[in-house]
């Protein structure tokens, strides 16, 4: 009777795990609509959450819900009242179960269970964004209705494409490869860019990409009559540590060659640079070099809760202008004025190509906030570069500008965790939290999680030149639009 019993168990526990198998692509997804995949992909992150030996890739979460002293004191004081050693006692009785705890969270694994529905859960996720690409949710709202042919292109099973990192040699396939630009609606603020009819040059192209940043979000302590609330932390790093310039160079030559042929298809007439400065002169000197691989140039960019870490690049052969405090300066008056007597002109264009979407809850006071969270993961994204227009004309000293950027779907990097901190998982962190919950105050909390990233070349390259194009199209619309 009980083997008879314990097949049938075994046979329950199977079917259900077959029942609650996720498929990558579910019978209702042709009616999902933007919110409905957001409200999908958060769930798989539940099931790829619990399937991972380290719970938060890209992800950290500091929080108080454990984090208030006052209330904890009381118990202390109670037992005290039995005699102080008792107190002792238990003080070292919950440091020292602290540290097994610890002990006990390192040997702790996902089961094989859990790695599976992992598995299928990212599976999920991958498809998802596909979904959401294809039906513009970054655009906002419910997303465009697909037809039947377009969903089931979606939903096919993507080609495994090997991984190679990024080099010149790698970058090769992707900048033979014809591009076709994405589609946007970019909202421009400024002005004055007026090339109707002109003679004029690119006289700077400058495009950053992104090579490190950092996410952060934070807590301050507080105190209500009561209850003390501890400090909370959370940070993500992530780096680049290998890639090769040349490969970049590549890139921005490609991009810069797309620009200019969309101005000329646009009916604008520009013309090389060397030759237009040798005979008419600048009104802005180009005399900053970019990168080169002996040199590498970079620009950090601060955002408060957010840094980016750009490197500097520019087509092969062209410096830029030097840009102070007060930025690109007045330039040549005198020749301002000639270029405008003879109809000439100059723009300088710049854009950044961003490889991570940030996330970060802020920062606040731990009696509103019980915690911090901030999030780093794959995206990419071109946008004008930081601080300056993304085009700018020499004769009005104007130029355009946008907030928005232009999201690029696709993978192109992997993420591999390289260190971090969390005084939950510190065994003296952990001690010291229960010794200050015991006092009467919150305890403060950390987590942060460092991550490098491999850039895939032929990927890297293909959806970097897709984004460049398809802001060298806004902007050219922007211009001829004037």
């Amino acid at each position: 009777m009980i083997p008879r019993i314990a097949a049938l168990i075994a046979a329950l526990f199977s079917t259900g795990a077959l029942a609650q198998a996720i498929e990558r692509v579910q019978g209702t997804d042709p009616a999902l609509d933007c919110p409905a995949i957001a409200r999908e992909s958060a769930a798989m992150d539940e099931h790829v959450k619990a399937g991972t030996s380290e719970n938060s890739a890209g992800k950290t979460a500091a929080g108080t819900a454990a984090n208030v002293g006052g209330q904890v004191a009381g118990g202390a004081i109670a037992q005290s009242v039995g005699g102080l050693f008792g107190a002792l006692g238990s003080v070292v009785g919950q440091v020292t179960g602290a540290v097994a705890q610890q002990t006990a969270e390192k040997k702790m694994e996902p089961d094989a269970a859990a790695k599976d529905k992992a598995v299928q859960a990212q599976a999920r996720k991958d498809f998802l964004a596909r979904l959401a690409a294809a039906k513009d949710c970054a655009a906002g709202g419910e997303g465009k209705a697909l037809s039947e042919e377009e969903f089931k292109t979606v939903a096919a099973v993507p080609v495994e494409k090997p991984f190679a990192p990024l080099t010149a040699d790698t970058v090769k396939v992707a900048i033979a490869e014809p591009v076709t630009p994405i589609p946007a609606a970019l909202e421009w603020s400024g002005g004055n860019v007026d090339l109707k009819g002109k003679r004029f040059y690119v006289s700077e192209f400058r495009v950053l990409f992104e090579v490190a940043g950092t996410v952060s979000a934070s807590t301050r302590g507080g105190y209500l009559p009561g209850r003390d609330y501890g400090s909370t932390r959370a940070r993500v790093n992530y780096v680049v540590p290998k890639y090769d310039i040349a490969a970049f160079q590549a890139i921005t030559d490609k991009a810069f060659e797309d620009f200019k042929a969309r101005l000329r298809a646009a009916g604008l007439q520009v013309e090389e640079a060397e030759p237009f400065v040798k005979e008419h002169g600048a009104i802005y000197e180009a005399t900053e070099a970019a990168s080169t691989p002996e040199k590498p140039v970079f620009y950090e960019k601060n955002l408060g809760h957010t840094e980016r870490k750009y490197l500097v690049v520019a087509p092969t052969g062209m410096k830029m202008h030097a840009r102070g405090f007060g930025g690109i300066g007045g330039g040549d008056h005198g020749k301002r004025r000639e270029y405008r007597d003879k109809n000439l002109d100059a723009i300088a264009v710049s854009m950044a190509v961003n490889i991570a979407a940030l996330e970060s809850s802020g920062s606040g006071s731990s009696i509103t906030r019980r915690g911090s969270s901030a999030s780093a993961s794959e995206g990419m994204a071109i946008s004008g570069a930081p601080d300056v227009q993304a085009v700018m004309n020499h004769t009005m000293v104007g130029g355009y500008y946008t907030s928005q950027a232009i999201p690029v779907p696709g993978t192109f990097a992997r993420w591999s965790l390289a260190g971090g901190y969390d005084t939950d998982k510190d065994a003296t962190g952990r001690a010291v939290g229960i010794l200050t919950n015991l006092a009467g105050m919150g305890a403060n909390k950390t987590r942060r999680e460092d991550y490098e990233l491999q850039l895939d070349g032929t990927q890297t390259a293909r959806l970097a030149l897709q984004g460049l194009a398809s802001m060298n199209e806004a902007l050219v619309k922007r211009i001829v639009s004037n």
